[in-house]
């Protein structure tokens, strides 16, 4: 029990508690139902004698006669008189039983949401994520604490990718959409450039508004789209400038999840349909309310 609830004295305490209870309650019950057969057994006997004495020949004789109480073998209520068991006992054993049953269910749920999570946090998640600052389409000075306590849904890539980018932010959109529907503006979507050169504040701002009202634009000099892009494991790669501004930028296809503590979650490929990502975003923040009440 120990090695099967992880060391917790408790609720293996609980679990033993609850088997004994039950093992107590079933010889509890052998124990009523052999003095039941017996009683009957012993009823049985009596009114048989009684039928014999002519007992039951002559009911006007023993009403008349009712300054005696009948035989005690054949008054009500008494066929379960000195049982071990008894109402009110056995309604305490069903309460402490509840109760304790209740508080094993509960502990044992809180323990295994304390492990899946620790498991989540130390196995499998990349540490993606961290302090940065940005620029926002009005000029503002952006940075990663404006956003805690909020969802985020952040995408790299720039306003002159041709194909790749609108398809990401298209799905991205529909995502948002949706939960601002079902769920409530939860989640702030976010799309940051990596093309600094070209991606002037007015030129994201017209950008992001094509896919959703509540897309935030960011950009930054090369310095600080370096530093982020480091944090989170984004690849890009332009050309060497040569004074034209036809190139393509080559960069990872990757949308990326962030709870309201800042902390990455998951992340979602190209490969990822807009109905596999509305599942598991639901999923996590489902996952987060309830770590977190």
């Amino acid at each position: 029990l120990f090695q099967h609830y992880r060391g917790n004295f408790t609720t293996a305490c609980i679990y033993v508690y609850l088997l004994a209870l039950a093992n107590t309650s079933f010889h509890l019950l052998l124990v009523a139902l052999q003095k039941i057969a017996a009683a009957c057994a012993q009823r049985s006997s009596s009114l048989l004698r009684a039928s014999r004495c002519g007992y039951y020949s002559a009911p006007r004789r023993f009403l008349a006669s009712n300054s005696k109480s009948p035989p005690p073998n054949l008054r009500q209520g008494t066929l379960g008189k000195g049982s071990p068991i008894s109402w009110v006992s056995f309604g305490v054993m069903a309460i402490v039983g509840g109760g304790a049953l209740y508080y094993f269910n509960t502990e044992r749920d809180k323990a295994t949401e304390l492990r899946v999570k620790q498991q989540t946090a130390s196995a499998g998640r990349p540490a993606l994520g961290g302090d940065w600052t940005l620029i926002d389409c009005d000029g503002k000075e952006r940075t990663n604490k404006d956003f805690h306590g909020r969802w985020q849904l952040l995408y790299f890539g720039f306003t002159f990718c041709p194909d790749v980018c609108p398809e990401e932010l298209d799905k991205m959109a529909e995502v948002v959409t949706y939960l601002d529907k079902n769920v409530g503006e939860v989640i702030q979507p976010i799309f940051i450039s990596v093309d600094p050169d070209r991606d002037t504040l007015p030129k994201i701002k017209e950008y992001v508004e094509q896919f959703h009202p509540r897309l935030l634009g960011l950009t930054g000099s090369f310095e600080q789209i370096k530093h982020i892009c480091r944090k989170f494991r984004v690849y890009y790669s332009r050309p060497e400038p040569d004074g034209s501004d036809d190139y393509l930028v080559d960069h990872s296809i990757i949308q990326y999840l962030m709870d309201p503590d800042g902390t990455f979650v998951a992340y979602f490929g190209q490969n990822m349909t807009e109905e596999q990502m509305i599942e598991s975003v639901q999923a996590h923040i489902k996952a987060y309310e309830a770590a977190h009440k």
